[in-house]
Parts: structure tokens; C-alpha cells; sequence
């Protein structure tokens, strides 16, 4: 079966923040019906929904289906965690693909505890996979009184600047460049709020090296892609965004702390030297090299993040992505722009989804002023092995 699906719809809740007064339904609703108007369709044109956010802190299929009035004929509703958005749009590519659904739609939203999500405060339901007999992917262990993600982004941030000799000012250069794309972006969380490399460096560590840049802000938000195939996608009034390549998550000892790239030894991985390999399934199906990649786009809820994705993918050596991105930068006019939006860092934690949006904004030559010059194929790519390639040229 050949990949034919292409993203027709985008859409946010009309705001993100953590103050919004609206439920995560009443935010989904809002996403839905801008990825709706977005694309021209009537919801009776959607027949399918994958959704990775369930209740109580996002919404259930079921529930979503209830309330929009849809009929679909085809759903899923994958682990309640952020790191399925490669996973959820390629299940709805593949859904079209294969002719199960003929519109699918994206959605996810979210509340957190310092927003809506404190009503539901009294509600003892909240995931801990650090009480795992091996532990928990973040590289933690809650029976050793390490739980939750800042303390394996520590860990592995701590581990490869002692390896690499990396510095604060090369974790600088990263969340300082995610705020310079958030000044640009209308949605950002964080767009009114600039940094400064000097700010960052008297910001005191909180979490092993990481400070607060470093680290994303949980907030409440929803959003919404409209996937289809590319003969239903050339009657619509919207320019062509293709889903081009699609790979899944990696699942080993290699790929198991969430935090980090294979070879740094994180949790019960092994250290070795690793070299990404020439080529990956993703650009094998997309029919493209890495060099063809115009804007990278990825998972980047910490800061060091952006280093792990860079080596794991090969756009440079291992130790070599902190100085990468300090020399030669992440913005617009760099060799390789990075979370042109303004990441999970400053645009806000929409679980990825954001990203996708970006991107295809990016092929539609709808960015604004952070628009890529000449965008025409861009990769969501991170250091646990997912990846999409989104293209705005036809086959």
C-alpha cells in the first residue's frame, strides 16, 4: 500500500495559556472547528479521529464524537503521553491510505494543574511509569525518590555535557533561539517574553544544569489536523501539504529513556560511540536525502533535547549539535532552522502538535514573518527514532 495522505485542515484553540477558564472540551471544539473552516469542509466530511490525550486532563474519543455530532467509522486513541505525535498522524495517513477513512481528523487537547487542570486536582489518576519494576523511560526510578520527567532530562543533559564538555552557554544558544521564533509567533505563550544569553546564564540551575529556559511550560491548549488522501486534498481551495514519509518510534534497550539519543547510556541503555546511519526508512519513503531537509521540527519539552535529535538523525557527529546550534544558530535564515514556532519552550507545551501545525503553515508560505524562504520539505525527527516528512510538491 503507498503512502497517499496529505494535511488539509490545521486549527488551535482560539488561545493557549493557563488561565482560559474553558475545559478541555470546550478547547477541542474550538481546534475542530478552525481546522474545519481552515479546510472548507463540513464536519460531516470527517469519518475518522485518532486522538493521544484522554480524559480527565484531555478528551476521549468517545466523548469528542457525543459532542461534535460525528459519525465516524473509524477511531484511535492511543496512550495518554506526548510523545505519539508522529505516531498519531501517521495512523491517520495510513487510515486514508488505506481506504478505512476518507477524513480523519488529529485532535488533542490538554489542561494542566496550574490551569484548568487544577479542578481536577482531587482526581488520583495520574500516570507514574517510574514505578515500573525496570523503571520509568524517563530514566528515573520513584522508588528512589527520582520521579518524573525534569529528573531524567537532568540526568541525560547532565551526562552529555560531562561527556562532550559542553557548556550553559550552549544550552543557552538553544532556548535563546525557541524565544526569538516565539517574538514572531501570535500564539506563543512566551512571544512578549525575550531572552537574552546574559539573562539565561544568571538564571540559577534548578534541576542538575537545566533552568527554568530549559524547560517548557504545561498549559492548557487543543488542536486539530485534518488528514486525507491527495485526490480528495485537490478538490479543497488549499495549498498541497503532503505527508511524504512516515517512522514509527524505536522501542529498545537503545530506545528507552525518553530523553536521550542511543549511545549515552541513560537508564539501561548501553554507552557505545554512536554514529546515525547514512539514511533512514523516513527518507527512503519520502524519496528525499537528508540534505533536501529545509527546517527541522521537534519534541523539545527540555532544552538538550534539540542536541539528542540532531545526532540521532546525522545532521551532525555525537558532541557535536551543542556547538552546532551555537555557531550557526536555529533561526530563519540558518543553514538549518529549528521549531520555527517557537517549540514546546516558548510557544507552549501542545504536545507536538503545534510543530506539525508549523509546518504545514511553512509549506503553505503561510508563516508570517517567520516564514522559511523556499520551504518545501521539512522533518519532525527525535532522538527516540520517530519521524514525519511533510512536502508541498506533488509526485
Amino acid at each position: 500500500m503507498a503512502l497517499d495522505a496529505c494535511i488539509v485542515g490545521v486549527g488551535t484553540s482560539r488561545a493557549v495559556g493557563l488561565d482560559l477558564g474553558r475545559t478541555p472540551l470546550g478547547l477541542q471544539s474550538e481546534a475542530f472547528q478552525a481546522a474545519l473552516d481552515d479546510a472548507g469542509l463540513d464536519k460531516g466530511a470527517v469519518d475518522g479521529i485518532v486522538t493521544a490525550r484522554g480524559a480527565p486532563y484531555g478528551v476521549d474519543y468517545d466523548e469528542f464524537v457525543i459532542a461534535a455530532g460525528l459519525d465516524v467509522r473509524w477511531v484511535s486513541q492511543l496512550w495518554s503521553h506526548g510523545r505519539w505525535t508522529a505516531s498519531a498522524v501517521a495512523q491517520a495517513a495510513l487510515a486514508v491510505s488505506g481506504g478505512v477513512a476518507d477524513c480523519v481528523a488529529v485532535a488533542n487537547a490538554h489542561v494542566s494543574e496550574r490551569g484548568y487542570g487544577r479542578h481536577f486536582a482531587a482526581i488520583n489518576n495520574r500516570l507514574d511509569e517510574s514505578f515500573r519494576d525496570g523503571g520509568g523511560p524517563y530514566g528515573g526510578w520513584s522508588v528512589h525518590g527520582s520521579p518524573g520527567a525534569g529528573t531524567g532530562a537532568a540526568m541525560v543533559a547532565q551526562q552529555y555535557l560531562d561527556h562532550y564538555g559542553a557548556s550553559a552557554a550552549d544550552l543557552a544558544a538553544v532556548a535563546v533561539g525557541h524565544r526569538r521564533h516565539a517574538a514572531r509567533n501570535p500564539l506563543a505563550l512566551l512571544r512578549d517574553t525575550p531572552l537574552t544569553t546574559e539573562e539565561y546564564l544568571v538564571e540559577p540551575p534548578v534541576m542538575g544544569p537545566l533552568r527554568v529556559p530549559d524547560i517548557c511550560t504545561m498549559m492548557d491548549g487543543a488542536t486539530t489536523l485534518l488528514v486525507t488522501t491527495s485526490e480528495r486534498a485537490a478538490d479543497l481551495d488549499v495549498p498541497f501539504v503532503r505527508i511524504a514519509g512516515i517512522e514509527g518510534i524505536h522501542a529498545s534497550r537503545d530506545n528507552y529513556v525518553f530523553f536521550s539519543r542511543p549511545g549515552l547510556g541513560s537508564g539501561v541503555s548501553p554507552v557505545y560511540d554512536y554514529v546515525a546511519p547514512p539514511t533512514s526508512p523516513v527518507y527512503g519513503m519520502a524519496g528525499i536525502s537528508r540534505d533536501d531537509i529545509d527546517a527541522l521540527y521537534l519534541y523539545d519539552p527540555f532544552a538538550h533535547m534539540v542536541w539528542m535529535a540532531l545526532e540521532r538523525w546525522g545532521f551532525c557527529g555525537p558532541g557535536e549539535a551543542a556547538a552546532l546550534v551555537r555557531e550557526r544558530g536555529m533561526d530563519i535564515d540558518s543553514p538549518l532552522p529549528i521549531n520555527t514556532n517557537g517549540g514546546l519552550l516558548a510557544e507552549g507545551h501542545l504536545f507536538g502538535y503545534g510543530h506539525i501545525i508549523e509546518m504545514t503553515r511553512q509549506l503553505r508560505g503561510a508563516a508570517g514573518d517567520r516564514q522559511v524562504d523556499g520551504a518545501a520539505a521539512l522533518q519532525w525527527a527525535n532522538g527516540w527514532g520517530d519521524s514525519l516528512i511533510l512536502t508541498n510538491e506533488r509526485v
